[in-house]
């Protein structure tokens, strides 16, 4: 199904921090835990087309948005020579309450649309065990504190040594990153990498 027109798709605000590192973006991570690539395919600016882009994704039932995101930074990376460089791409889980209500979780729709051009399994390694409140109006302190300790890694022993791509719709502070890349460092995985569909400024 196409959302976006083709003009509008060669408008999107792309980083294209594959090719050359984007201070603000690799900043939000750097010093914090150790990592391989910090991805991310869009710029956000709110009100701007990659807001709407994430409103329809998350709250309009538009998970083919996802998938097609997924599927077109996936031809970006795989012509930016990124077609081995991931075991498992793993998206940042919802809470089972919310995934119900919602239908879907949108960062496993731009997992999968990542999974099918870059050939790399999507495995769902990640349980968030705890809802939490919503971070749109934290400070980054009050983020990390919001998602300490509310993921747990589903099966250890399959991330041991893996090379783990874990995805997200969008990074603000790194919080939710973060807290899930701990879990996955903990359980073993030789490299992390972070994939976000958007980044903010």
């Amino acid at each position: 199904m196409q959302h976006i027109c083709p003009a509008c798709q060669y408008s999107l605000p792309k980083t294209n921090n594959y090719k050359e590192e984007v201070p603000h973006i690799y900043q939000k991570l750097a010093g914090s835990i150790r990592f391989n690539y910090m991805l991310a395919y869009l710029h956000f600016q709110k009100k701007g087309i990659v807001q709407h882009i994430l409103h329809e994704l998350k709250y309009n039932h538009k998970e083919d948005i996802g998938l097609m995101m997924g599927r077109w930074y996936g031809h970006d990376l795989l012509l930016g020579g990124f077609s081995n460089e991931f075991d498992l791409i793993i998206p940042v889980p919802l809470h089972p309450s919310k995934q119900r209500k919602r239908g879907y979780n949108q960062s496993e729709a731009f997992a999968k649309g990542l999974s099918e051009v870059l050939k790399t399994e999507v495995y769902i390694g990640l349980k968030r065990v705890a809802a939490n409140e919503t971070q749109t109006k934290k400070s980054r302190a009050e983020r990390l504190d919001n998602v300490n300790a509310i993921f747990e890694a589903v099966d250890p022993i399959k991330l041991k040594e893996k090379r783990v791509l874990l995805v997200d719709d969008v990074i603000t502070t790194g919080a939710t990153l973060l807290a899930c890349g701990n879990v996955l460092i903990e359980a073993g995985v030789k490299e992390l990498s972070f994939g976000v569909l958007a980044a903010t400024r």
